[in-house]
Parts: C-alpha cells; structure tokens; sequence
C-alpha cells in the first residue's frame, strides 16, 4: 500500500512537472527549480496523507514503511518533477527530448 502511493505520488510530480514546464515563460533555468520544488511538495503531500490514513485506520500502513518511502520520495520525487518540467518546456519550444 504504501509502495502505491509513493509511486502515485512520483507519477502526480511528473505530470504536474510535465504541465509547468509546457506553460512555462520564463527562463531555462527555473523551470527546473519550479520542478524540483512540485516534485518535493508532492513527496510532503504523501506523507501527510499516509499520516492521516495511518492515524484514522490503525494497523494499515506499516509505519517504517512509510518512513523509507518518503525519505525515498524525497530524492525522487523532485528529480522526476525537474524531467518533466524539462520535458514539458521543451516541448512547449517545440523540440524533441533528445
């Protein structure tokens, strides 16, 4: 269960990444910044869920669990938001990833 919402929470940081950097204005450099800080607030989104859904329904999620993950999510999750804004800004200037 909580493998799911890490990775539901590291796709959520590649979308909204995705969707900043193609409606990004500005500069090359802060559309990775930007996507760095999406992917980081998603990371902190999942732990706040897990911890509530680990506080109203005692005996489901496995609390180290959720601790490795987020400490996980917490590199991950901005690194994937950073590539997606990348790819997204790209996109918008209309060249392809590679």
């Amino acid at each position: 269960m909580e493998t799911i919402g890490a990775l539901v929470a590291c796709g959520a940081a590649l979308a909204i990444g995705l969707v900043l950097g193609y409606r990004w204005t500005l500069g090359p450099p802060w559309h990775l910044i930007a996507g760095l800080v999406v992917g980081a607030v998603c990371a902190v989104v999942y732990f706040a869920i897990a911890n509530w859904v680990g506080r109203a329904v005692p005996d489901m999620l496995d609390a180290r669990q959720v601790g490795v993950h987020f400490m996980v999510l917490m590199i991950i999750a901005p690194l994937t938001g950073a590539f997606g804004a990348s790819f997204g800004y790209r996109k918008s200037l209309g060249r392809g990833l590679f």
